[in-house]
């Protein structure tokens, strides 16, 4: 059952116990505590693992080792993780309103995590006129930075405008400045944002076609781009769409052999293990995913999370310490906004307040030994510059977006997806944005 807008929604009712989990780590009642909400879209129980359960894994690592700590104003995190039951390329619809409702209303929750770009635009839609800041994981179309958000909406992970001229880079590479790239996109903000994106810089080379949410059209697309005549295919959209893809190009020659590129929505970690006829393999498949090279602070927090997890890679998803750094965050800021003369109420404006203090100052690691300093120096009403395991966390505080650098995977010795290099980005504002190869040797 689902609730409209219009209705009420009753404590303890079969929607909230169904869909909501709450997540205390060490399992001590009777302390205060501080309530954040995560709306995310998990697969039912027993399922694939998705980027959103590696996701919900990266936020009860941090919310463990925050609780653990005790260091925010003597408090504790409660995070309450609630499930849209879909998929991100199908997501944004009146489940996640509710879910906003039920986080808000019935659990006095002022800050929410949120995954892909569908949900999160809903997302808001619901919180922000509530007051309510939400920060995002992995939403990264472009229409969130010209949000008209009150300063509420946040992410961790870059614009696709970016992405966009580091995929255009990459599947450009070795053609010849005619040659045509056939793009296939998901009708979403996602994949309307990339698509966006590919074209200020592919321009003229460029052959879009869509297909729905729900994968229907595919067929349709591959066909239309096997009338292109391009020198390389690029998808937007999930693994299961891009699998799609793959058994759609395998019946048209001109597309068959074609080199195969991605963005980061499917670039999951068992993605080549996909199973597809032959004809269609993934085996030349490139994908893109914001990510830094990997620096001794992700290795040891990687070490920790296989610890806590069976042994299970992080690196599996492409937004796992992402989500491991936006848990974090707003446990900081709210170590801010619960300062000794700070704001007589924590809302989203506070909170908000509290995550323009994390990119000046002294510089800390998002690591446990460091909580008890960064949390101090907040309270103090002081400043601090944070690193995260995703890269450095430097908030633009007018958009609340952070920077990152990009990585490109691809299929290594043993078939597996493996790092290929990685590229930093800079914008030359009229002169488009500049894509740099890191001198990096992948780990």
């Amino acid at each position: 059952m689902l609730w409209s807008c219009a209705e009420p929604l009753p404590a303890g009712t079969e929607f909230a116990q169904d869909r909501c989990q709450t997540v205390y780590s060490d399992g001590v009642l009777g302390l205060p505590v501080i309530d954040i909400g995560a709306i995310l879209g998990l697969n039912p129980p027993g399922g694939p693992d998705t980027d959103a359960t590696f996701e919900s894994r990266g936020m009860q690592l941090a919310v463990a080792e925050l609780n653990d700590n005790r260091d925010i104003a003597g408090k504790r995190i409660r995070l309450t993780v609630c499930d849209t039951k879909s998929h991100w390329s199908t997501g944004g619809g009146q489940v996640t309103r509710d879910l906003v409702r039920y986080l808000v209303e019935k659990r006095g929750v002022q800050a929410i995590l949120t995954d892909a770009s569908s949900d999160t635009q809903t997302a808001q839609a619901v919180a922000v006129p509530k007051g309510v800041l939400l920060m995002a994981i992995s939403a990264t179309s472009e229409d969130l930075t010209s949000l008209n958000d009150k300063g509420l909406v946040w992410r961790v992970a870059p614009s696709d405008v970016y992405q966009g001229a580091v995929l255009a880079h990459v599947a450009t590479k070795g053609l010849q400045p005619a040659d045509k790239v056939s793009v296939l996109a998901v009708q979403s903000p996602y994949g309307e944002g990339l698509v966006n994106a590919l074209g200020k810089v592919l321009k003229g080379r460029m052959a879009p076609h869509t297909f729905g949410s729900d994968g229907k059209g595919i067929a349709a697309a591959v066909g239309a781009a096997a009338g292109d005549g391009s020198k390389a295919l690029v998808v937007v959209g999930s693994s299961d769409q891009l699998v799609q893809v793959a058994h759609a190009r395998a019946g048209q020659p001109s597309l068959a052999q074609l080199p195969l590129f991605s963005a980061d929505g499917a670039c999951e970690g068992d993605i080549l293990q996909k199973p597809v006829p032959a004809g269609a393999s993934l085996a030349s498949l490139q994908c893109t995913r914001p990510g830094q090279a990997p620096t001794e602070l992700y290795k040891v927090f990687a070490a920790r999370f296989k610890a806590k997890f069976n042994q299970i890679d992080p690196a599996q998803s492409g937004f796992t310490q992402h989500a491991y750094d936006a848990t974090y965050c707003l446990a900081l800021a709210y170590a801010y906004a619960l300062r000794a003369g700070g704001p007589a109420k924590i809302d989203g404006a506070a909170i908000a307040e509290g995550l323009r203090k994390l990119s000046a100052g002294e510089t800390y690691e998002l690591k446990p030994n460091d909580i008890a300093k960064m949390t101090s120096a907040l309270a103090k009403g002081s400043g601090i510059n944070i690193e995260g395991t995703s890269g450095p966390l430097d908030f633009n505080p007018d958009t609340g977006e952070a920077p990152s650098d990009y990585a490109v995977w691809g299929a290594g010795k043993d078939g597996k997806l493996t790092n290929l290099g990685y590229f930093a980005v800079q914008d030359k504002g009229k002169d488009g944005i500049a894509v740099l190869p890191k001198d990096v040797t992948p780990p």
